[in-house]
């Protein structure tokens, strides 16, 4: 029978990494060393990511239905321009099923997937297309199945064995009790609960101001009263660390990889990441500063 203090395998880090947009989601993913795979489902995602070594796939819902929708069910409205949005999510299951069945994935460190919030919408997509209302308004009905889809690709990434790293949205609502404002992950239902559970470090990156009036990237670490669903596997980090880059240098080992960087040296724990600590060059990112609190 295992015990924890004996040596085990360390697992491969499973990162969620929330935030606005514009919070520096996808460029972060840069800053991770070793090989990277990107799936993008983001129109935006590539203006992140373009002049850097990583390999993509873009899956973009090019031939949207425009055509206005009524929720009277006696609305006869004849469709004008036809969508194909549909068709996205199952061209996306063929490539990843392919992929993975090949061992396509074992070259690379680290796979991406942005965005969260994206995906959800090609799932969806798919869903009102096999039950025969495309390009309709979602009902109570469509959304157990999305639930589901989800989940079951999300346990699919993170039992890969490597690097995960997916990018998602928040949103902020009242509690119905104690009537305070709680930021949680732009999720479906109980989606909102489970899939935080697969993965080992949740993130939420943000931007503030400075002693300077300068604005800063920042990673917050830890729960807080109104944003509770954040953790990290990394012992020794501030509530919120800072995640500067300087494009002008190497961007790996920068951001978010310094700082699994100085949790590495510091310690002794072996991560499979694809990432090697570089003694001497790595920043302690326990002393930096933290930006106030909000």
């Amino acid at each position: 029978m295992p015990n924890a203090r004996e040596p085990h395998r360390p697992s491969a880090m499973k990162i969620l990494s929330l935030g606005v947009t514009g919070a520096g989601k996808t460029t972060q993913f840069l800053t991770l060393p070793g090989k990277k795979f990107a799936y993008l489902f983001d129109p935006n995602a590539i203006l992140s990511l373009q002049g850097f070594d990583v390999d993509y796939e873009e899956f973009l819902p090019d031939n949207i239905n425009l055509d206005v929708k009524s929720l009277s069910k006696d609305s006869k409205r004849p469709t004008v321009m036809k969508g194909f949005s549909a068709d996205v999510y199952a061209k996306w299951e063929l490539d990843f099923e392919t992929k993975l069945r090949s061992g396509f994935f074992a070259n690379y460190s680290w796979l991406m997937l942005d965005s969260f919030s994206t995906l959800s919408a090609m799932v969806m997509d798919s869903i009102l297309k096999i039950n025969g209302r495309p390009d309709s308004w979602p009902g109570q009905d469509d959304y157990g199945p999305q639930m589901l889809t989800l989940s079951n690709i999300m346990r699919q990434l993170t039992s890969m064995g490597i690097g995960i790293y997916v990018t998602g949205h928040i949103e902020t609502r009242q509690d119905k009790v104690t009537k305070k404002i709680q930021t949680q992950p732009m999720m479906t239902g109980r989606l909102t609960q489970n899939l935080p559970l697969l993965f080992s470090e949740i993130f939420l990156l943000d931007t503030a101001k400075n002693d300077k009036g300068l604005v800063v990237h920042t990673l917050q670490t830890k729960p807080t009263e109104d944003f509770k669903t954040i953790r990290t596997s990394m012992r020794g980090l501030e509530l919120y660390e800072s995640i500067e880059i300087d494009f002008q240098k190497d961007l790996s080992g920068q951001g978010l990889g310094g700082v699994i960087k100085w949790f590495q040296k510091n310690s002794g724990r072996a991560i499979p990441t694809g990432i090697e600590c570089d003694q001497g060059k790595i920043k302690d990112y326990s002393k930096t500063e933290a930006p106030a609190s909000k």
